[in-house]
């Protein structure tokens, strides 16, 4: 019951408070130390100080990561402040996949090919990868996605394609652990998938274009509901009309 009320206490007060006071509260006790760094609090967080703070802008470079405010859409220069990214490897092997509710999915390309889910914020980070990190994620043919589900779970969407087979898993932030679902079938439907474009997220829906090089009547977009947590395809509308500039 005491936990349950400091819960509430941490939910509907503590959550409200800057980022750098949380921080700090975090140093008062084990207790604050676990709830404050809960993912349903900072999802809350999150959600309750967004309003009032400017946004940030994150840009990675092949010799920094630099945080830039965002003041009224527009990047303040003056406001640049580098950061540093909490594993070791060159920053010219980092790729910023996707991001939700300032956590950052980055994908390592190079040996070893590691997915990380890190918070700039507190530069806490998660290593995703949970086989052989060859076999784990392809920064070539494979696609993710990045969502948080009716329950406040961060969730990370992966396709993996292995041969003329798509394996989509579900890491799940609450649970640390992957879980593998049921992909489409249909005839080439891996010979057919060319990840060009990162996932698009838009009413619990996220979207992956799929465009086919030779035969641009056969593109689609791959669709999965995150709450039902099912795929569908949809085609890619064509269009012969030249538009001038």
């Amino acid at each position: 019951m005491q936990r349950l009320e400091f819960e509430m206490f941490a939910n509907e007060i503590l959550s409200r408070l800057p980022t750098k006071c949380v921080g700090r509260l975090r140093c008062v006790s084990k207790q604050w130390r676990y709830e404050l760094s809960s993912h349903l609090f900072a999802i809350i967080h999150y959600r309750r100080t967004a309003k009032y703070v400017d946004h940030k802008l994150i840009t990675l470079t092949k010799s920094s990561i630099d945080l830039h405010n965002l003041i009224s859409g527009k990047v303040d220069i003056s406001s640049k402040k580098n950061i540093s990214f909490p594993v070791d490897t060159c920053l010219s092997n980092l790729t910023i996949l996707a991001s939700e509710c300032g956590l950052l999915l980055i994908s390592i390309h190079w040996l070893p090919n590691e997915l990380i889910l890190w918070n700039p914020t507190t530069n806490q980070f998660k290593n995703l990868c949970d086989k052989k990190p060859k076999d784990f994620f392809d920064f070539n043919t494979d696609a993710v996605g990045i969502y948080i589900d009716s329950s406040n779970d961060v969730k990370i969407l992966l396709l993996q394609r292995r041969m003329d087979d798509i394996v989509p898993r579900v890491y799940s932030r609450n649970t640390c652990e992957w879980k593998t679902l049921t992909f489409m079938k249909g005839p080439d439907l891996g010979l057919t998938l060319y990840w060009l474009s990162s996932e698009s997220l838009c009413n619990n829906v996220l979207y992956f274009p799929s465009p086919h090089y030779w035969t641009p009547a056969k593109s689609y977009t791959i669709v999965f509901d995150v709450e039902s947590e099912t795929f569908s395809k949809v085609s890619i509308p064509q269009s012969t009309d030249v538009i001038d500039p």
